[in-house]
């Protein structure tokens, strides 16, 4: 009777560990699933603090300097406005020494309403000659300019005034979504 008990033993196992091998590749998955949910939370929240530190400074009070006050205002992120999204570019740069590209997604704070928005996608011409403007803006552009703040700063006061002559409306910030430089 011991002969005959052995063989059922084994199969009995197999069965038993088969629940507890699948609960832990699903358990494992969850987790990692969780973990990367939470890190790109962390990530997004840790960027957000850093463009609003960069350029959520308030306007100085007439009791600070004049040097302050004038440092502050040029750092400050306009209010109001519409949002114009672009979509994604990417470009060979100007680099001479390598090849290199840029892709970024750019979008355009514009003075008005959403109603000068549905306007502009209506016309399609306007947000077409912005976006060739951009285009052939990015394109002179290297990546040793570009890849400090002070050149994404200068980049994107380039953008908006080329961008303001296409679209005959006051581009009032640009905005980087996605910016990307290959070296």
């Amino acid at each position: 009777m011991s002969k005959a008990a052995k063989p059922a033993d084994p199969n009995a196992k197999k069965k038993g560990k088969l629940p507890l091998i699948i609960g832990l590749v699903v358990l494992l998955a969850g987790g990692g699933g969780g973990g990367y949910w939470w890190f790109g939370k962390q990530k997004a929240a840790a960027a957000g603090e850093e463009e609003a530190g960069d350029h959520g400074k308030k306007k100085s009070s007439k009791k600070d300097s004049h040097a302050k006050a004038s440092h502050d205002e040029e750092s400050e992120v306009p209010e109001g406005g519409a949002l114009l999204p672009l979509d994604v570019f990417t470009v060979n740069l100007a680099d001479t020494d390598a090849q290199r590209f840029l892709r970024t997604n750019v979008q355009l704070v514009i003075d008005g309403d959403e109603a000068v928005i549905k306007e502009l996608e209506h016309e399609k011409l306007p947000i077409a000659r912005a976006r060739s403007m951009v285009l052939d803006l990015l394109s002179t552009q290297t990546a040793a300019a570009i890849a400090t703040a002070e050149g994404k700063d200068t980049l994107k006061k380039a953008i908006a005034e080329k961008a303001s002559l296409a679209l005959h409306h006051e581009v009032i910030d640009v905005l980087f979504s996605d910016f990307v430089i290959q070296f």
